[in-house]
């Protein structure tokens, strides 16, 4: 008699474990990796036993999620609800409208509503929205935009809590490295790289920086930064560097002191964002230093802020709008249980304006 393929044992076994109790309606699955070391077989028969519960509907596959034993037909089944949680840190007139916009007319096409929610980048409002979602459980799908992602934070386990409730998560702008999470963010180290080298060609050796310190944008900024430094055989100075947080941006006009006195014979900077170029060249006007003559700036992001400025800002453009659809085209995806990207790393160009001078030397 011929032995049973050991597929069917392992198909036939996690049968047993739902009648059982053992795995209930909605909850994850073994992952292959615990199926590989409990049947010792390889990763190619976990994937046919697990190709064929799905074909009988015994369970779902949720990409970048897992697969979770299939729950009955009822009303509380996420991927029956049209609506999709869209979660950014501000909504305000920066880049977060534009991107927005983009995400709701590429959902909107496949029938699916926006849920939109704001955590004014604190972690305590993303635990709230997060635990909120739980409860209701009426999304199919979330975007959300991490919150100060350079910090550990409290908040992963909720994530995940999402994830064993079948809720498929896609990153947007930046992520959280112990999850592995769909996430469509911008280049950030080409960007900051991208940056310093344009002012190192336009003569600038001695180029100074602000960077975020809690966002994982502004870390991946800064070693782009250093990179093109260390490239161009350019000398690299702590002291060169001003490192804000979340709240000192909305003081950086009381503040101002810091940056002048920061200055270190300095001749551009790169910064970390258009709204810190604008306020930069703000407290630089009050204190009679011109832009370009007497510093020149280079900003991320190509806001509207960027060409509403004194002097019109040269600055990196961040594709917003192909950010959004992506995240949306990653979200329907993975909602529908079909193939999505892992990752998304839109690149940045340059926007040539008015901010900067030529240094000669």
């Amino acid at each position: 008699m011929c032995a049973q393929p050991k597929y069917i044992e392992i198909f036939e076994w996690i049968k047993q474990q739902i009648d059982i109790g053992n795995l209930k309606p909605g909850e994850r699955m073994y992952s292959e990796k615990e199926l590989v070391e409990l049947f010792s077989v390889s990763r190619q028969t976990v994937r046919h036993a697990i190709s064929k519960l799905e074909y009988e509907d015994i369970v779902v596959k949720r990409r970048g999620s897992g697969t979770y034993i299939r729950k009955a037909d009822s009303g509380a089944e996420p991927s029956g609800s049209m609506q999709i949680a869209v979660v950014t840190t501000y909504v305000d007139d920066y880049i977060f409208p534009r991107i927005i916009q983009e995400i709701q007319h590429t959902i909107a096409r496949e029938g699916y509503m926006m849920q939109l929610m704001f955590t004014n980048n604190s972690v305590e409002k993303e635990r709230e929205i997060l635990n909120q979602l739980i409860e209701e459980n009426n999304v199919a799908g979330m975007i959300i935009e991490p919150t100060k992602s350079a910090l550990p934070n409290p908040n992963i386990p909720l994530f995940e809590k999402l994830a064993c409730r079948g809720v498929p998560v896609v990153f947007l702008n930046s992520y959280y490295p112990q999850l592995e999470v769909p996430r469509v963010v911008l280049d950030d180290i080409l960007a900051g790289k991208l940056a310093t080298k344009y002012l190192i060609s336009k003569g600038h050796k001695n180029i100074g920086a602000i960077f975020k310190s809690d966002d994982g944008q502004g870390l991946r900024r800064y070693y782009g930064y250093v990179e093109a430094l260390l490239e161009a055989g350019l000398s690299f100075r702590e002291s060169h560097i001003i490192w804000v947080s979340t709240e000192d941006i909305s003081r950086m006009k009381q503040d101002e002191d810091r940056y002048l006195n920061r200055m270190n014979g300095n001749t551009a900077y790169v910064c970390y964002n258009d709204k810190i170029a604008y306020e930069l060249m703000e407290i630089y006007s009050s204190h009679h230093i011109s832009v370009p003559e007497d510093i020149s700036i280079v900003g991320i992001d190509d806001a509207d802020i960027a060409k509403r400025s004194r002097v019109m800002l040269t600055t990196m453009k961040n594709p917003v709008r192909e950010l959004g659809r992506e995240a949306a085209a990653i979200i329907l995806n993975m909602i529908r249980g079909e193939e999505a990207a892992m990752s998304y790393n839109a690149v940045p160009v340059l926007i040539e304006r008015d901010s900067v001078a030529s240094k000669i030397s």
